[in-house]
């Protein structure tokens, strides 16, 4: 019985010099915001870093849903060897969170968010636990899926 990949990543392709993974995306609908993010590696080394936000298409005809990321790979990928894939795939979302504004022991009366003077560090036990806002992200300006990945060109303070 051939192996069996795992079912949200369905491809993975090399192509212009970047690796490109198809992600089935069928849990979400249509217009959700979705980060997907995570590594593709091969033994000898070679790995690519990805990170993506996008808004999830309409399906395909066969009822089908993908989403498609890239990366460019720190070392040439080989034919004949193996492509692990670690992937997290998500909706994306923004809380901002207020401190409230009564004294302990009296009803909330609702957020305060911050002003011009609220300098003063947090102490121990201090919480935000009033929900202002919430809001869900858009795709990701250009740039995410253009990152070049640090691969074995990074450099380190000190030589490393």
């Amino acid at each position: 019985m051939p192996l069996m990949s795992n079912p949200y990543v369905t491809n993975v392709a090399f192509i212009s010099n970047q690796i490109v993974l198809t992600v089935e995306v069928d849990e979400y609908a249509p217009g959700d915001t979705v980060e997907i993010s995570g590594t593709a590696t091969q033994t000898n080394g070679a790995f690519a870093v990805f990170n993506a936000i996008q808004r999830v298409p309409a399906p395909n005809p066969d009822g089908k849903t993908y989403m498609y990321v890239k990366a460019p790979p720190s070392e040439d990928f080989k034919k004949g060897h193996a492509v692990t894939v670690v992937l997290r795939a998500g909706r994306v979302w923004t809380t901002v969170l207020g401190e409230e504004q009564s004294e302990p022991g009296s009803p909330p009366r609702g957020p305060r968010l911050p002003s011009s003077g609220g300098d003063a560090s947090a102490e121990d036990g201090h919480a935000w636990s009033v929900v202002a806002k919430v809001t869900y992200a858009g795709p990701s300006s250009a740039g995410n899926d253009g990152q070049t990945s640090a691969g074995s060109e990074a450099r380190f303070p000190g030589g490393i």
